[in-house]
This record gives C-alpha cells, sequence and structure tokens, in this order.
C-alpha cells in the first residue's frame, strides 16, 4: 500500500523521528491508531496516510473483500468491519498492529529513513515496499531476531526464555550512593 504525493508533502512537514516513533508504536507495541493521534497531536487520517505510505495496509473497500477470500471469512467473523464497508465502502484494518513485538527499533529506524517520508502510490514499481519485503531483501535472517512462539512463552522462573536475569531469590541489595550538596 502506499499513498498520494499530496498527502506525502503533508506528512513531510513532520520529523523522521515522529514518523519513526509512530510507525515503531503501530508495528511493535501496537497502539491504536486514536491513542497515538492523541499522543502526537495528529489527525487520524493523516495517521493512516502515514503508516500506509510506509506500506501498512489499513484501508479494507468491498472489492479486496471480494478478492481475497481469506479476508472475507474474517471480516464476516468481525460484524462491526462487515458493517462498515457496507455503510461506507471502505473499513479499517488492524491485523497489523503490534505485530513484531520483539523487532529491534534500528531495523525500524533504517526503514524510516530510507523511504522517507513515505512511498508515493504514483510509482508503481515501488508497490513491492513493506517492512516485511524489505527487511527480507536487505536484513535476511531478521525473523531469528523475533523469535517463535515457544521463545515467547515464560519459563517456570518468571523471565523469558532465553533472557539473563538474577534469580529471584537473590538478596542483593543496592544502596544509592547519589549526595545532594
Amino acid at each position: 500500500m502506499s499513498t498520494s504525493i499530496v498527502n506525502l508533502r503533508r506528512l513531510a512537514e513532520r520529523d523522521v523521528k515522529d514518523h519513526t516513533a509512530l510507525f515503531d508504536l503501530y508495528v511493535t507495541v501496537g497502539r491504536d491508531i486514536d491513542y497515538l493521534s492523541i499522543k502526537f497531536g495528529i489527525d487520524p487520517e493523516d495517521l493512516i496516510n502515514l503508516l500506509e505510505g510506509y506500506g501498512e495496509k489499513l484501508r479494507i473497500t468491498a472489492a479486496d473483500v471480494e478478492a481475497n477470500p481469506k479476508l472475507a471469512t474474517a471480516i464476516m467473523e468481525d460484524r462491526t468491519t462487515a458493517k462498515a464497508i457496507e455503510e461506507f465502502g471502505v473499513a479499517l484494518d488492524y491485523s497489523g498492529k503490534g505485530r513484531y513485538r520483539k523487532l529491534s527499533r534500528l531495523l525500524i529506524e533504517e526503514y524510516i529513513e530510507k523511504f522517507y517520508p513515505g512511498i508515493a502510490s504514483e510509482n508503481p514499481e515501488n508497490d513491492w515496499i513493506c517492512l516485511e519485503a524489505y527487511l527480507d531483501r536487505f536484513h535476511p535472517g531478521w525473523q531469528n531476531q523475533i523469535g517463535s512462539a515457544e521463545d515467547a512463552k515464560a519459563d517456570p522462573e518468571g523471565g523469558m526464555k532465553g533472557e539473563v536475569r538474577p534469580k529471584k531469590t537473590s538478596k542483593r541489595k543496592v544502596r544509592n550512593t547519589f549526595k545532594l550538596y
């Protein structure tokens, strides 16, 4: 997905750091559009254009539903999305929200800096661009970083598998040596 050049020019008024933070909070942390628009003071429509400018697919139309049978079955289960498509002809798909919880911010920063202020829909040769395709091309093996479902399960001691933590039975005390003069 991409957005128009007019939208990209308007979005270019925001700093690349804002673009990085917004994209990172949506893709890795899983924040809602409403939360992000309030926190960063950005119009929700502009935020959707920003995310779509970096390859996210948020808007679903009736044509998309007809073309993709898997999407059609998922939408039929979610009555609010189906009703929005019937009523307005378009709905928002939040299925990509928070999908890479363990992905390094450095990879997201690199991706955003490469395509800042976004990808224009007028260039069909850029239709391949999305976060996954970029990481597959320039960082093969990036999926090893995010781990599998087994790695996400907690171990009996309360930490995550593979994580280095002191045991809960540790009696070590830390004293603050900071003094005010």
